[in-house]
């Protein structure tokens, strides 16, 4: 069989492999892409079967599919007459100068991506705040964190960047208390003012009963009583009950008569 003029065990001019050498070394390339996929995916697959976490499960899947392809592509490059020792030996040479000196920060990184692998700070879909961002945890990468903020950003931290800073997890609780402030006037009851508060923030669905709600006198303000009202509600609710008991407080307010104040200042002249 000829391709081109030349056969399959024939030497090709300037290079030294036959055309033999190099359809094995596409083949063997090609398919082990395609057994390297399967591989990872079905080691994911079964490590998810277990009580392993899906960033844990994500990670190794991801490493053990990064040595796959090392050792897939030192296979194939036997096919093309080249010692394997060798090229092992110049595989290791040039990922320790790379890995040495231009991925300083990427090994801090990597590093870090088995902290939170094994330590799991957070999951997938949890509501955090990392590196001054907060938004929802897509995936944690061997180097990379992605997330997407409430305004629909896509965010990607580097993991050294993630596990040196502080991690807030909003949703790792069941619960999680909505700190809202209202201000009534001086001449207003107060204790009507903590009453109508109470009822209001009681009769909304998504406020739980236990841990129990409560509004309390935060402080005794220039111009007004400023009132802390803290109902607690399921983590994944906080935002939209927070949002709507903020109209909510309004309404009733002004519908028990009490008054939330401008800013005022009295000024007093003296005549000479």
């Amino acid at each position: 069989m000829e391709i081109a003029g030349y056969g399959l065990q024939e030497e090709l001019p300037y290079i030294g492999l036959t055309l033999w050498n190099i359809l094995l070394f596409i083949i063997v390339l090609v398919v082990g892409f395609i057994l390297v996929k399967i591989v990872s995916k079905s080691l994911k697959k079964n490590l998810l079967k277990t009580d392993m976490t899906e960033i844990l499960a994500e990670f190794l899947t991801r490493v053990l599919r990064i040595f796959l392809y090392i050792f897939l592509i030192t296979i194939s490059l036997s096919f093309l007459g080249l010692d394997i020792g060798a090229a092992l030996v110049s595989l290791s040479v040039m990922l320790g100068f790379v890995l040495g000196f231009a991925l300083k920060d990427t090994l801090g990184s990597i590093a870090a991506g088995v902290m939170l692998a094994v330590t799991t700070p957070f999951k997938v879909g949890d509501n955090v705040e990392v590196n001054g961002e907060e938004g929802i945890i897509l995936h944690v990468g061997i180097s990379l964190t992605e997330m997407d903020t409430r305004d629909n950003k896509h965010v990607v931290i580097p993991n050294k960047h993630v596990w040196d800073g502080t991690i807030i997890n909003y949703t790792h609780n069941k619960y999680r208390r909505a700190d809202i402030e209202t201000e009534v006037s001086y001449d207003d009851d107060l204790d009507l003012a903590i009453e109508t508060s109470l009822k209001t923030i009681k009769k909304h669905s998504k406020v739980v009963d236990d841990p129990e709600p409560t509004v309390k006198i935060k402080a005794v303000d220039d111009s007004a009583i400023v009132l802390t009202v803290r109902p607690w509600v399921r983590s994944e609710d906080y935002w939209g009950t927070y949002l709507d008991l903020q109209k909510e407080l309004k309404e009733a307010y002004d519908e028990a008569g009490l008054e939330i104040p401008y800013p005022q200042r009295d000024v007093h002249l003296d005549e000479e």
